[in-house]
């Protein structure tokens, strides 16, 4: 009886850990590449994020904070990278207006956030 009780893979006792620890590290794989794949296409650093979600324990904390960052970095992206889909001609003080953004940021005085936050300002009188 000694012998099939040992056919089990067993550790301290617990039947079938050994199958738990390999499903528990192919859900830290899984979640790691898909938190990777998530990262790329949102421009962030995608092999910093895997490297830490394969870490045991510390992967389940920074997944947690991987999808609060990630909730907040979508919102940023989206109030500023996205250009406006309907455009209408602008005036000739926004064209002025924009002329003069436009060498603020050639020359660097604003980055690029604050450019298209500027523009988008300028364009529909916000």
């Amino acid at each position: 009886m000694d012998g099939d009780e040992h056919m089990m893979m067993d550790w301290w006792g617990i039947p079938y850990m050994g199958y738990m620890m390999l499903a528990i590290w192919a859900a830290f794989i899984i979640v790691g590449f898909l938190i990777y794949k998530d990262a790329e296409q949102r421009n962030m650093n995608g092999a910093l994020w895997l490297i830490l979600v394969f870490i045991p324990w510390i992967g389940v904390i920074s997944a947690v904070v991987y999808l609060i960052i990630r909730a907040t970095y979508t919102e940023q992206q989206t109030q500023v990278q996205k250009p406006p889909t309907e455009s209408y001609p602008p005036s000739p003080k926004q064209q002025r207006a924009l002329e003069m953004l436009d060498e603020r940021y050639a020359s660097g005085e604003i980055t690029r956030e604050e450019y298209y936050l500027m523009r988008k300002d300028i364009e529909y009188g916000k």
